[in-house]
């Protein structure tokens, strides 16, 4: 006659019962280490030149600076003042200004530099 083998199922009761997992929402926290941690990009709208110091300050907080100039668009020679305010800014602290569009400048913080070529994507033809 073979022998034959039966599993027993053992409960213990001396373990409590699992919990439920708890998970941690990695994005709300920031790493020192983590490129970028503490960098944002702030969007601006510009009236007039006394705003710069409050813009020029966004930047040197680390920040990148993304501002809307139409409504001084047609005063040349406000935008004069304030593109080499911002420049001057900018640049005495390695950072870099430039226009995009006929809209828009792009301020950017110290150790980032825009690169001025366009990119364009590769021809499929």
């Amino acid at each position: 006659m073979p022998m034959t083998f039966r599993k027993k199922t053992v409960i213990r009761t001396d373990k409590p019962p699992k919990e439920p997992r708890k998970y941690i929402d990695l994005n709300e926290y920031q790493f020192a280490d983590e490129p970028g941690a503490g960098t944002s990009v702030k969007i601006g709208e510009l009236i007039k030149f006394e705003e710069v110091p409050q813009f020029s300050e966004i930047v040197l907080d680390g920040d990148v600076l993304i501002l809307d100039y139409a409504a001084i668009q047609s005063d040349e020679l406000q935008m004069r003042r304030i593109v080499s305010e911002l420049k001057r800014s900018a640049g005495d602290n390695g950072g870099d200004v430039v226009a995009l569009g006929n809209r828009y400048l792009i301020v950017t913080p110290r150790g980032m530099k825009i690169d001025r070529n366009k990119v364009r994507a590769a021809s499929s033809l």
